[in-house]
């Protein structure tokens, strides 16, 4: 991995009912989250291809992940990011936007 990665957390969430009705079926919800180390935070770069680069590793080990999670094939998806009081969003866009989604789709077939 090109960045360090400080921890990784995946979450499952089975919702069984809603709105006080059970559910037609169980709705299954995955996140697959990575917690980095910024190695531009507090400082202006003009270069940020490390993290563009980074994303695409990224996107493939958090899809792994909650693919592996899911256990049965996905509807949907999203990306975020967060970023601390040092970063910059750009920061952020950065490490999503280039190269993270096109393993995501790859590992849902689609998107």
């Amino acid at each position: 991995m090109i960045m360090k990665i400080r921890k990784l957390v995946t979450v499952v969430e089975e919702i069984l009912s809603d709105g006080g009705r059970p559910a037609r079926r169980p709705l299954k919800k995955v996140a697959a989250v990575a917690v980095l180390e910024n190695p531009f935070a507090g400082r202006y770069v003009d270069d940020l291809a490390q993290l563009v680069d980074a994303g695409e590793e990224l996107g493939a080990l958090l899809s792994k992940r909650a693919t592996e999670a899911l256990g049965a094939p996905a509807e949907s998806f999203g990306k975020a990011a967060i970023v601390g009081e040092q970063g910059e969003l750009e920061h952020a866009a950065a490490l999503l936007h280039p190269k993270l989604g096109a393993p995501l789709r790859a590992a849902i077939g689609g998107g």
